[in-house]
């Protein structure tokens, strides 16, 4: 195991530190694994229009364990009999959220308002991580990447109106589901944004403090299963001695950001995240767009300990895009893990995400 300096992790994350929205590729298609609607064993069991711009979709599907609702953001004018599709942009929740998350937190209603944007709130569980799960090497429910981008997207543009043009952002879990997501699947997103994201969950502290796998046994028992089900065992060197002994070591990896980095090539990027001090956002909705002076890039990690390990991870990621010649545009600030960073980075952020899926 190679480990960087301080100094080198500065210098590599000063190459993609701040950098303007880059890396728009060619038209975002249908992606992998495309579905056709006859085929699609996910099911609409329930709709239920909670204002005239917000509708929840009730989703039944063989992939996961029970039914569970998906929360769409309505662009004016939408209509499910409509001709035309709209730009979607996929809002992703952390542990333990739900679809509700962004709408009881933020003032995505707001910002989505008079964009020709549909925005997508699906719900998961506390510790999906967004992933097709391991279950002891057998497979089978919940396997939600394939939920999401095998039948629930494709069932949003057969019935929905949800365009092939996409963006993808979400926080903590969710940062981990978007970039993992993306990288999975080259040209389905056309932008990503990572609020705080889990994006390198096998990094190994090197000061005492919570490394990758701690979240996912913590996630485990948030969810009140067994965190080896998930992905199965790290291995070496987190629950061993032994550095021949990698257990699961690939299916980590195959779930990782940061091991699947290269398929983010030719994506908008955009990254933020703190160091676990909180200095207070200097922001609060209604303001001014947020001042790029707020990205200080710390070095050294604060006190508060997921989000001092959110900041291990990210700059690992940072070192990881550099190393790939991966544009990115990454704010790294002093704050902590918790919703009023998450808004304010999301909304200095959602201008590019529209401006990657013309809405």
């Amino acid at each position: 195991m190679h480990r960087i300096s301080r100094h080198a992790v500065a210098a590599l994350v000063g190459l993609v530190l701040l950098l303007p929205w880059a890396g728009v590729g060619a038209a975002a298609g249908t992606g992998a694994g495309a579905t056709r609607a006859a085929d699609n064993p996910a099911q609409v069991v329930r709709e239920q229009r909670i204002d005239a711009r917000t509708l929840d979709l009730t989703v039944t599907s063989p992939e996961i364990d029970a039914p569970v609702t998906v929360r769409l953001l309505l662009p004016p004018a939408w209509s499910k009999t409509a001709t035309r599709a709209w730009p979607v942009l996929w809002l992703l929740h952390g542990g333990p959220g739900d679809h509700t998350d962004w709408t009881a937190n933020t003032h995505i209603e707001e910002l989505a308002a008079p964009r020709d944007v549909l925005v997508v709130l699906p719900q998961t569980s506390p510790c999906s991580g967004y992933s097709d799960w391991y279950n002891s090497g057998g497979g089978g429910p919940p396997a939600w990447e394939t939920y999401l981008v095998d039948e629930l997207r494709p069932l949003l543009e057969s019935q929905y109106r949800a365009g092939t043009e996409r963006a993808v952002a979400g926080l903590s879990m969710g940062g981990l589901g978007a970039m993992k997501l993306a990288a999975a699947h080259p040209g389905m997103f056309r932008a990503v944004a990572s609020y705080s994201g889990a994006v390198s969950t096998l990094h190994l502290s090197l000061d005492g403090g919570l490394s990758g796998p701690d979240l996912v046994k913590g996630a485990g028992a948030g969810c009140h299963t067994d965190w080896r089900r998930i992905w199965g065992e790290p291995g070496f060197p987190y629950d061993t001695t032994d550095p021949t002994d990698l257990r699961q070591r690939s299916v980590w990896e195959r779930n990782d950001p940061l091991h699947r980095a290269a398929g983010l090539a030719g994506t908008a990027l955009y990254v933020s995240y703190g160091d676990g001090t909180d200095a207070g956002t200097g922001w609060q909705w209604g303001d001014p767009p947020p001042s790029p002076a707020r990205c200080t890039n710390p070095i050294r990690g604060g006190a508060e300990p997921v989000e001092h390990l959110i900041h291990g991870m990210n700059q690992q990621m940072g070192v990881r895009l550099a190393q790939l010649g991966i544009p990115a545009a990454v704010c790294a600030y002093r704050g902590v893990h918790t919703w009023p960073y998450w808004e304010r980075e999301l909304v200095f952020s959602f201008p590019g995400l529209m401006a990657a899926i013309g809405a």
